[in-house]
């Protein structure tokens, strides 16, 4: 008999999937609005999502910093820096989706963030502007299982385009980019050596961790990283999948 499906995508079939404006209802970023659906993203919305994460961030991002939000997606994690940078601060939000940029745009508005810089980019490889088709899920680009739909996107490696926004000091970087983790990672490794910023990345299926990791070490980061979600290793992996780790410069 197959595998029935778990009771939350049971539950996503039959919600809403127009996209507008909710307040969240609890949680840290409580009575702040997104622009997502029920469908898409009703754990946002509920605010329950992303709780370690933004434990990690009130920890570890201060107010005037730069912070680069790399798989934005609808905003959530965008929000949350905004708002310990403060008005004095930048979030530079990258989401490869033009539909789904166009709605954290309006989440950033919304919200009066002006601390918030949408960038209508996924970041990869390094090297020039490159047009893909990627598979679409939930309103994210999902290079790790593909979606139901497509879309065109456009990616470029960070330290290409990051002169373009003046080169500015960043103090941190989130990553989580649903199987392009890896390229993310090459195409900012420039940068990563120079600056040395804070690094979360969250990792997915299918991702070559030790090629990851020797990335990160060569930019001179330190190993093994630390867990946002300690967890016993699941089937002996060191780097769980759907799990965040952060990774600190050697030198700090």
């Amino acid at each position: 008999m197959p595998e029935l499906p778990d009771l939350k995508s049971r539950l996503r079939a039959f919600a809403p999937r127009t996209v507008r404006a909710h307040r969240i209802l609890a949680g840290p970023l409580r009575g702040r609005t997104i622009v997502t659906s029920l469908h898409d993203y009703p754990a946002a919305i509920l605010g329950r999502t992303e709780q370690p994460l933004l434990a990690w961030f009130r920890k570890n991002v201060r107010p005037g910093e730069t912070w680069l939000d790399v798989g934005a997606h609808y905003g959530y994690t965008a929000i949350a820096l905004a708002e310990l940078v403060g008005s004095a601060g930048r979030v530079y939000a990258f989401e490869p989706s033009l539909t789904t940029a166009g709605y954290l745009n309006r989440t950033r508005a919304l919200n009066g963030l002006d601390q918030i810089t949408v960038v209508p980019f996924g970041l990869s490889s390094p090297g020039d502007l490159r047009v893909v088709t990627s598979p679409m899920e939930r309103g994210m680009a999902n290079h790790s299982f593909g979606g139901a739909g497509s879309e065109t996107i456009y990616l470029i490696g960070f330290d290409r385009i990051w002169p373009s926004f003046g080169r500015a000091r960043i103090n941190g970087v989130k990553i989580d980019v649903q199987g392009m983790e890896l390229a993310v990672l090459e195409g900012m490794a420039e940068t990563l050596a120079d600056q040395s910023p804070k690094i979360v990345v969250e990792f997915h299926s299918g991702v070559d961790r030790d090629r990851i990791l020797r990335v990160l070490k060569s930019a001179g980061y330190r190993q093994p990283a630390m867990a946002l979600e300690p967890l016993p290793a699941e089937n002996g992996a060191a780097y769980n999948d759907d799990r965040s780790y952060a990774f600190e410069p050697s030198l700090r």
